[in-house]
């Protein structure tokens, strides 16, 4: 009885070796798939071995399987749940691989597919598909914040904050920003959109002390003075404003940005001190020509200065002009017609540049108005009337 007892337990331990054996040689056979590039074989056996008691709690086991999956998703990028699939294994291999044999390289294959979240993730801000966006950004972010919190790290805070900020989420936005600010994001823009956002959330000396910062970290950026001369606008501090436009035009004469915004603060300034509203009027008409001079088929510009004339003309036909002289009320006509008749070459201009453009539509229907030119006036009406 003692020699037929040690047989079976010899039988049954045998089919245990046989049965651990087979599983191995499952996972084996992985691999060569995976080296033959067969990654439909390869996914058919890493399926079997990862339901095995033998190989299911292997570190290899899913690692091979995190690698199988993260070659599918690089075969085809439109099925994300390989993506997940692979994430997901890539993890519980690392978890499991007491020994470390594996971290190194699973680590690799998830620094590639969280980076594929992040790339997706500008894709999608670009395409202003901004919750998506946000989605990807976030599980780039969190692996990151565990791994290596590098310059990536800290751009992809700054994304995450655009994303929030173009969702009206103004709170989220500024986290954002702030992380990406102290985790080193070296990029001018940035200090413009937190600024901005400082401002939405009504934190106006924030706004401004982080557009000051910018400025002396990057003193030569264009966008950033220019975005702090219009802080300046919206705080109301025109003084402030035109000092810092009439200081940069007179270095940089010829600078077309500026002497775009030099228009913008000009019309807020002249708005403030009706007394010298006249005098801003011909500061603006000049900025918009040196423009022109440069470049006529500029449509802002042409816009803005033909809106210049027409705005400088309709409020001269008031309640008031109707208690003049009639000799002073057909001077004022007559100074009406002039200035239409200036504004309507820039803004057939800029319907011709734009003919989509519902604003300068209007504007040049006023001026056909204006100037009695009912058949024009009449097509330019149907022609608003289909765009909006």
């Amino acid at each position: 009885m003692r020699s037929i007892c040690l047989l079976l337990i010899s039988l049954s331990f045998g089919t245990v070796a046989t049965e651990a054996f087979g599983q191995v040689i499952l996972l084996d056979k992985t691999a060569d798939y995976l080296k033959q590039k067969n990654l439909s074989a390869a996914r058919e056996a890493i399926e079997l071995a990862v339901k095995n008691e033998t190989t299911k709690n292997e570190a290899r086991t899913w690692y091979l399987r995190g690698f199988v999956y993260k070659e599918l998703y690089k075969q085809n990028s439109s099925e994300p749940t390989h993506r997940e699939t692979a994430v997901e294994a890539l993890h519980k291999s690392v978890s499991l691989d007491a020994r470390k044999e594996f971290v190194n390289s699973s680590n690799a294959s998830l620094d590639y597919l969280y980076g594929t979240y992040y790339n997706e993730g500008i894709d999608l801000i670009n395409a202003k598909e901004y919750d998506k966006a946000l989605r990807g950004l976030r599980r780039f972010i969190e692996h990151r914040a565990k791994t290596k919190p590098d310059a990536y790290y800290a751009e992809a805070l700054y994304y995450a904050g655009v994303a929030n900020n173009a969702t009206g989420k103004k709170n989220e936005a500024q986290q954002c920003f702030e992380q990406a600010l102290a985790k080193g994001y070296n990029n001018p823009i940035l200090y413009d959109d937190l600024s901005q956002v400082y401002l939405a959330n009504n934190n106006r000396a924030k706004a401004l002390s982080t557009i000051e910062t910018g400025r002396k970290a990057f003193p030569t950026d264009a966008a950033l003075r220019t975005a702090e001369i219009n802080l300046a606008l919206q705080m109301k501090e025109y003084v402030r404003a035109e000092k810092l436009i009439d200081e940069h035009l007179a270095a940089n004469p010829t600078d077309t940005d500026a002497l775009m915004v030099a228009g913008t603060v000009y019309e807020a300034v002249g708005k403030r001190d009706s007394t010298r509203q006249e005098a801003y009027f011909e500061k603006r008409k000049t900025v918009y020509k040196k423009i022109l001079a440069k470049d006529p088929n500029n449509f802002l510009a042409n816009y803005n200065l033909g809106v210049a004339y027409y705005n400088q003309a309709v409020p001269l036909l008031n309640d008031q002009a109707l208690e003049l002289s009639i000799t002073e009320f057909n001077n004022r006509l007559e100074y009406i017609s002039k200035l239409i008749a200036e504004a309507k070459p820039y803004i057939e201009k800029a319907s011709q540049l734009s003919p989509q453009n519902v604003n300068s539509l209007k504007a040049l229907s006023g001026s056909y108005f204006f100037i009695n030119d009912r058949d024009k006036f009449q097509e330019t009406k149907n022609k608003i009337k289909l765009l909006e």
